[in-house]
């Protein structure tokens, strides 16, 4: 990782896909959703992110516990940030009154959550193939629910309150409540009995195979 220090806007960017602001707010997104009428885009909203937040575990869990991910594209599991930004923040700025957040609310939050994404990699925290996995994986999640939505305006106080969250972002304390990746991690030492989560570098080091003795009593790979 460069040495170069990492200026704070980035560290306020990438706290907009926090899960300590997120979730709350997808909740309030969903009841809204379901308040407004839009009971079955709110049931698949629901079931569909409930869907996408296990792949992103399973996929860290994978590789905190056993060391599984995919060396040629440095993918050690799906940027959970960057899911959350890309699932939620469409939706959320799509909440905003008026025709304003019917139109250009939901293209903004991609672009925000891309934003995120690319945040979560000038940190540090992922690569450039976790996040877009995420963007992706995220979208598959909110695009399909804004075009139920279509143009009904969703009048709901929890719709319309709910982007408010997001000026928790400015607050860091707030915005690294929820300890997530120590949980992710915990989950996966306890299901594979390590004592220590594989880390990303072990990815790229060459497997070490067995050893054969040549008859001149000289060790060499097998």
């Amino acid at each position: 990782m460069s040495n170069t220090p990492i200026a704070p806007v980035w560290w306020t960017v990438t706290h907009f896909g926090s899960s300590s602001l997120l979730l709350p707010a997808f909740v309030l997104v969903a009841f809204g959703l379901r308040r407004s009428g839009a009971q079955a885009a709110a049931r698949h909203y629901v079931v569909a992110m409930a869907t996408a937040v296990a792949l992103t575990v399973t996929s860290k869990c994978l590789f905190y516990g056993w060391g599984i991910g995919i060396a040629a594209i440095d993918f050690t599991g799906v940027s959970g940030h960057g899911l959350l930004a890309a699932a939620i923040l469409p939706l959320l700025l799509r909440g905003l009154p008026s025709r304003w957040g019917r139109d250009l609310g939901a293209p903004l939050g991609a672009a925000l959550a891309l934003l995120v994404g690319v945040s979560r990699v000038v940190v540090g925290a992922h690569s450039v193939s976790e996040v877009v996995a995420a963007w992706l994986l995220g979208l598959a999640v909110s695009v399909p629910v804004v075009r139920r939505l279509g143009q009904v305006p969703l009048r709901h106080p929890a719709s319309r309150w709910a982007p408010c969250l997001l000026v928790l972002a400015l607050n860091t304390s707030t915005a690294t409540y929820l300890p997530t990746h120590a949980l992710e991690v915990r989950i996966a030492l306890w299901l594979s009995g390590k004592v220590q989560p594989f880390r990303r570098h072990q990815l790229h080091q060459a497997p070490t195979g067995p050893v054969s003795v040549t008859p001149h009593g000289q060790a060499g790979p097998a």
